[in-house]
């Protein structure tokens, strides 16, 4: 329980997305072909790669559902590039954005379950999962118990 209540004390009540999001992202060009956003995703133990514009902007998300659905469809994946199937419009959230303002509502509307995390030119700086909020949530609701106990 002393692990648990220190590890508590120390998380800083006002997170903001960059310290949670992952930095090191993988992406690739909206001409980048299907086979090799896949080989990206398969090297890199990962289930989405975000398509970034030659500015660094998030454009569009493509996952390993995606490859899955086309391949169960009979659709030919060594024939589509990365703009044909990604997801867009990608949901963005600015670095500095306190996380607890992050809402279900944003996780919704990406379809893919993550945000792309943006500076203040737009260009992409991390991405944050869902997961990572959930705990964040979890463990904001259990600094609140055992502050509440003392």
């Amino acid at each position: 329980m002393t692990s648990i209540k220190n590890v508590v004390k120390r998380m800083s009540k006002e997170v903001r997305v960059i310290d949670i999001a992952r930095k090191n992202v993988v992406t690739c060009k909206p001409d980048a072909r299907l086979p090799d956003v896949a080989k990206l995703m398969l090297d890199h133990w990962i289930g989405s790669v975000i398509v970034v514009n030659d500015k660094q902007e998030p454009i569009g998300f493509v996952t390993d559902g995606i490859i899955f659905m086309l391949i169960a469809k009979g659709r030919n994946p060594s024939i589509l590039l990365a703009r044909d199937v990604m997801v867009k419009p990608v949901q963005t959230v600015h670095q500095d954005t306190n996380a607890s303002e992050i809402s279900d509502d944003q996780f919704l509307r990406s379809k893919v379950h993550r945000l792309a995390v943006v500076n203040d030119e737009g260009k992409l700086v991390g991405v944050l999962s869902r997961k990572v909020v959930d705990r964040l949530t979890t463990y904001s609701v259990a600094r609140r118990i055992i502050e509440d106990r003392g």
